[in-house]
């Protein structure tokens, strides 16, 4: 996409005009894009909450249905080749059909799913419902992050962004909270009529949120695209600027799907490089998550102390977002805040396993994973923001959504390998050993293929040809 020369606030004084995009890449804070991130909080908060349960009811599930460990696996497993299928389906749907209705729809598929698991008679039923449960969670962060990115102004884009991976680990907690209340006492099923209710969210999403304004302009609707604009400005206070439409090319308004996938390619090793990223920490941390409650009453904790441990660990993922999403990646190279945030976490996860295999005290065991916790989760806050600008608009919630679901691979494996191995015999110290070498090596990964940071760009000046992608000021 091509704009006028760029501008900015101050320049807009002296000139009195600016093309839609450039607005937004340069408007201030407004009750508008307040109310577009307490939205996508709020939705996100409830993304990670519904995710989460199934680690809090798998200790019932377990009992109701007497599956073995690897059968247990499954049950997680399931819901995140959900997650892989509509990280994928759902964002390029996204691409073609517009960012509104697809988080509607996403939305209202992970609320769908949870009323099925909540009401499932069988093993069989139920994975069917953790399945179509996933098929909204996997799209809703990628679609989420592309809103976030493509409202955010330049200056504040990677914090919007970040915004989603912190938020969605705060439903996390919110899961652990709501599970430690529910669960003991009205049991599992309890827990999935809660994860219904982001149904009643839609409505906020179906009557508030506006449509992309640069997907509007990728698909040449650039009347409905000035509207929304003109709107935000006026609602700013900002009426007077003369604001125009950037100047496209024909190329850009009609993509086919060849052209699509050529712009994918463009940018084919570094996205591939973040997918292995989301791999390795998918791998390891959701295979851990998912059987965390069931690792603690393997010590021998009661059900109540196993799901207080899991909340203590959980409540360092907002910080661990925070802290390498917003201070460790603007520090240095993001590749280098990967390799950090990676291999650092292994490190913890490594001792996490001998405190489990020499039977420490319960503080040991409950801090160092703790500490796991705090150091890696912000893995993916970087991947994300990475991806939200890595892509150009038409084919952003498609790229993002694919790298997703590459990476969703891991969060699919984790499960059921530590389920099998479980049931083979194998000491669960040995297993997060055996889960760490992922991280370790898609950290050297990260850095070796990484080669540019495109931080703090307007997501227009990122030119992709069909074979190379550039950053129009430099790379």
């Amino acid at each position: 996409m091509r704009t006028d020369a760029t501008a900015t606030v101050g320049d807009v004084v002296n000139k009195k005009r600016m093309t839609y995009t450039e607005f937004l890449d340069n408007q201030k804070m407004t009750k508008f894009l307040w109310f577009l991130v307490f939205g996508v909080i709020i939705a996100e908060i409830l993304d990670g909450m519904d995710f989460q349960i199934t680690a809090f009811a798998l200790p019932g599930i377990i009992k109701e249905f007497k599956l073995n460990p690897a059968q247990a696996g499954v049950v997680s497993s399931i819901g995140n080749i959900g997650l892989m299928v509509g990280a994928t389906v759902f964002s390029l749907l996204a691409d073609r059909f517009g960012r509104k209705p697809m988080f509607t729809w996403v939305i209202f598929t992970f609320a769908v799913g949870s009323l099925l698991s909540a009401i499932a008679p069988s093993y069989n039923a139920l994975l069917w419902a953790r399945f179509i449960c996933g098929l909204g969670l996997g799209a809703e962060m990628p679609i989420g992050t592309t809103v976030l990115a493509e409202f955010a102004p330049r200056k504040h884009r990677h914090t919007f962004v970040i915004m989603v991976p912190l938020v969605w680990a705060i439903g996390f907690i919110v899961a652990s909270v709501l599970s430690i209340a529910v669960v003991p006492t009205h049991g599992w099923r309890a827990i999935y009529w809660v994860g219904t209710a982001p149904v009643v969210f839609i409505v906020a999403v179906r009557f508030f949120l506006p449509e992309s304004v640069r997907w509007l302009i990728s698909k040449g609707r650039v009347e409905e695209a000035a509207a929304i604009t003109k709107n935000i400005a006026r609602r700013a206070g900002m009426a007077d600027i003369e604001l125009v439409p950037p100047v496209l090319s024909k190329d850009e308004v009609k993509l086919s799907f060849g052209r699509q996938i050529s712009m994918l390619s463009a940018v084919r090793v570094p996205a591939l490089v973040i997918a292995f990223a989301y791999f390795g920490y998918f791998l390891q941390n959701w295979g851990i998550a998912a059987w965390l409650p069931t690792m603690f009453m393997r010590q021998g904790f009661d059900l109540m102390k196993s799901f207080t441990y899991t909340l203590i660990s959980m409540l360092a993922i907002p910080i661990s977002q925070l802290l390498s999403g917003v201070v460790l990646q603007e520090k240095m190279n993001r590749k280098w805040a990967l390799f950090i945030a990676g291999m650092g976490g292994t490190v913890f996860c490594v001792l996490f396993g001998i405190s489990l295999q020499r039977h420490w005290s319960v503080q040991a065991i409950v801090t160092l994973k703790l500490l796991q916790t705090l150091v890696q989760q912000g893995t993916i806050a970087i991947c994300m923001t990475l991806c939200a600008e890595l892509f150009p608009t038409p084919v952003r919630s498609l790229g993002s959504g694919f790298v997703q679901a590459l990476g969703r691979f891991g969060a699919v494996l984790g499960p059921f390998i530590l389920g099998l191995l479980l049931k083979i015999g194998v000491p669960i110290s040995n297993v997060l050993y055996a889960l760490s070498v992922p991280v370790v090596l898609a950290s050297i990964v990260a850095v070796v293929g990484l080669k540019f940071d495109p931080r703090q760009r307007a997501l227009e000046d990122i030119s992709v040809s069909g074979k190379k992608a550039t950053i129009a000021a430099g790379h």
